[in-house]
């Protein structure tokens, strides 16, 4: 944990035990909502799961869970996107709206209680999950085709850069996301919120839990030296930027040698 943390003692460890038995995405989901909710009341979170469970089970399938959820409100914040509590389990369960992977959590939560087969999808731009076979978008809670979701990425690229989307730059656009997968993009989500990413202690502590589940990311040691660059603290930043080094491609090693070569020496820092 970085000396900085914002985070209580007692989340730091329980983000330490889940990363050492990530078995279930709805309850690395319930640890990042108690980072923006400290309160969160994860008793009512799972018990809310299993009577969203009772009224899709009368419906029977995995498609029809889909409907049922669907009809119970449950789709995309699209006024409050950017918004930490829309990635917050308690907060989606209670208003119905939310981001597309906390949305995919409840879908992949209610599933579990309803023994339906269900996986994430790390789609990028947009968390989806599998249903017994079912591609579902959770933001729309409309079942959809690999087509129609290949569609919609290059759509939404399309406004962004002149660029068309090669089927290669799909290779591992469908794959499965892990309960410490959808932890990592949760947490991610979180940093990159209005609430928090302009706040760089609490966006190191969220990298804090971040690095017990996976130390292994070079991109997030490069995260991290931004944000202690932020702080003013060379020497932290420098640390981690030969953290990433060890861990970079060869491809990316360059890049990362050339953020340590751009530091000041400590000679060259000035005290105001």
């Amino acid at each position: 944990m970085s000396a900085l943390s914002t985070l209580p003692p007692a989340l730091v460890e329980a983000f330490r035990a889940f990363a050492e038995d990530p078995a279930d995405a709805v309850e690395g989901a319930l640890l990042v909502s108690r980072i923006v909710q400290p309160d969160t009341n994860a008793a009512w979170c799972r018990a809310e799961l299993g009577r969203i469970a009772q009224r899709a089970a009368v419906a029977g399938g995995a498609e029809a869970m889909v409907t049922t959820l669907a009809a119970m409100g449950f789709c995309g914040a699209r006024e409050r996107y950017g918004d930490a509590s829309s990635g917050c389990i308690e907060q989606v369960l209670r208003t119905r709206r939310g981001m597309p992977i906390a949305l995919g959590v409840i879908v992949l939560g209610v599933a579990a209680q309803l023994g339906i087969d269900a996986a994430g999808i790390n789609f990028p731009r947009r968390f989806l999950v599998t249903l017994s076979g079912l591609l579902v978008d959770p933001f729309e809670m409309a079942v959809k085709t690999e087509a129609q979701c290949r569609a919609w990425l290059r759509q939404e690229i399309r406004g962004e850069t002149e660029e068309a989307l090669l089927e290669s730059d799909f290779d591992g656009a469908f794959r499965r996301a892990e309960p410490a997968d959808i932890a990592m993009r949760m947490l991610n989500n979180l940093r990159m919120s209005r609430d928090f990413r302009m706040n760089p202690a609490h966006a190191l502590a969220i990298t804090d839990c971040q690095l017990l589940l996976d130390p292994s990311v070079c991109n997030l040691r490069i995260d991290r030296a931004d944000i202690w660059l932020a702080l003013g603290a060379l020497d932290m930043a420098r640390g981690e930027l030969e953290a990433a080094l060890t861990l970079a491609s060869d491809h990316a090693k360059a890049h990362v040698r050339r953020r340590l070569d751009a530091l000041p020496d400590a000679s060259e820092q000035t005290v105001n």
